[in-house]
């Protein structure tokens, strides 16, 4: 190899790849291509639903743990 040769090829672009449809992206601090966005957007709105219903349910079974406990200790009274 000519000393041409091995200097063209010491120089790597940074790049990822897209998490949907594998096209390489430029680092720009994101994990998709623009015409990928409506895809991330749904799978975050999913994600954030899922965490809501998580803790929602969460509090619901603590809410009614301490009911159950109420109820129990003033039947012993």
């Amino acid at each position: 190899m000519s000393e041409a040769d091995r200097v063209k090829k010491i120089h790597i672009h940074p790049h990822k790849h897209c998490l949907y449809c594998g096209r390489m992206i430029e680092v720009k601090g994101r994990d998709y291509c623009l015409r990928c966005k409506p895809e991330y957007q749904k799978e975050q709105s999913k994600v954030g639903k899922s965490k809501t219903f998580k803790k929602m349910m969460l509090i619901y079974v603590a809410i009614l743990g301490v009911v159950i406990v109420a109820i129990l200790l003033y039947n012993m009274i």
